[in-house]
């Protein structure tokens, strides 16, 4: 490895459990290799000090970091940020996969590219037992992920690679942290998701995020409130308009969205924005299932009418997910 590798992988792991040797074997497995593996343990009970120790020992990639004390993992990603080494972070999760390609199209993508700044990938969900259970959809253009970021967080955590030196994650937030550093890196350069389906999310009831609905919804209004006031000019008066795109959309309440986002849409700057308008439609539409199905059908409708060849194509996809992981 390089004194100064193009990539910093970063995980952080508390009680890693047993998806943590996947995760790992997933980065080592990248058919690119110029990296450093840098993990950060916060003070794990579980054994898997023991487990990490086993794969540094025999990949001298791996960077380990151990605390002695919990710290949280919004701490323990800047402790990472502080030591990698990279010109670029890329994110792991624990308990998440990355297929073997991710690396070397993500580092593809940025030297053909050298303004972007932060590129994430699209995902699949799966489930405790490595199912596949859903798929990720991201917006994929600058245009589009800047018009999404104060509906819903436009980019997969685990899935993202970012210039290193553009800041860090602020402790202030617990759960939302990686939306808030978005909003900020969006400052510096430009954005962009692939469209090719490089990680699994492991959808867990046992989650930060799910454990702790309150304090997710404390941050994300924090953040949409921030990004509004930047991107408008003005206060945001529809916030619990916006907190129930990102929940689910009622019967109730979708036709007075969906007239908001409207109007918002028209005083937008952007550019094309019409692929990430279709996912947001799509993404209601998911909310909605069999619940109503002309709610359902109009969303689907609304989707193709914005962008017709990628609503096609999520719709082929969704058809034929368990087949494709």
């Amino acid at each position: 490895m390089n004194d100064r590798p193009a990539i910093t992988v970063l995980m952080t792991v508390f009680n890693g459990g047993r998806y943590l040797a996947p995760a790992v074997e997933s980065i080592l497995s990248q058919s690119y290799a110029d990296f450093e593996f840098l993990i950060v343990d916060d003070a794990s009970t579980d054994g898997s000090i023991e487990v990490l120790r086993s794969f540094a020992a025999g990949d001298s990639r791996i960077r380990l970091l151990l605390n002695d004390r919990n710290k949280g993992q919004t701490a323990c990603l800047n402790q990472g940020l502080r030591e990698a080494k990279g010109r670029w972070i890329a994110r792991q999760d624990a308990d998440d996969l990355s297929l073997p390609g991710r690396l070397a199209a993500q580092w593809a993508v940025i030297r053909s590219c050298p303004d972007l700044v932060l590129v994430g990938v699209n995902g699949w969900i799966i489930d405790e037992k490595g199912a596949c259970s859903g798929l990720i959809h991201a917006p994929l253009h600058d245009s589009g992920i800047r018009w999404s970021m104060p509906f819903r967080n436009p980019f997969i955590h685990t899935g993202v690679m970012f210039r290193a030196g553009e800041g860090f994650y602020d402790e202030e937030f617990k759960i939302c942290q990686d939306w808030e550093f978005w909003s900020r890196l969006a400052e510096r350069g430009r954005l962009a998701n692939l469209p090719d389906r490089f990680v699994a999310y492991r959808h867990s009831e046992k989650s930060l995020s799910h454990a702790s609905a309150e304090q997710t919804e404390i941050e994300s209004g924090k953040i949409v409130s921030r990004i509004w006031l930047g991107r408008f000019g003005e206060e945001l008066v529809r916030s619990s308009l916006l907190a129930s795109f990102r929940n689910g959309l009622t019967s109730e309440n979708r036709r007075i969205f969906w007239n908001f986002y409207g109007d918002m849409r028209m005083r937008c700057t952007l550019g094309d924005t019409r692929q990430a308008a279709a996912l947001h439609h799509m993404q209601t539409a998911g909310g909605i299932g069999g619940k109503n199905i002309s709610a359902f059908a109009a969303e689907l409708l609304a989707a193709l009418r914005e962008s017709p060849l990628w609503s096609l194509w999520v719709l082929r996809e969704r058809l034929f997910m368990k087949s494709q992981l």
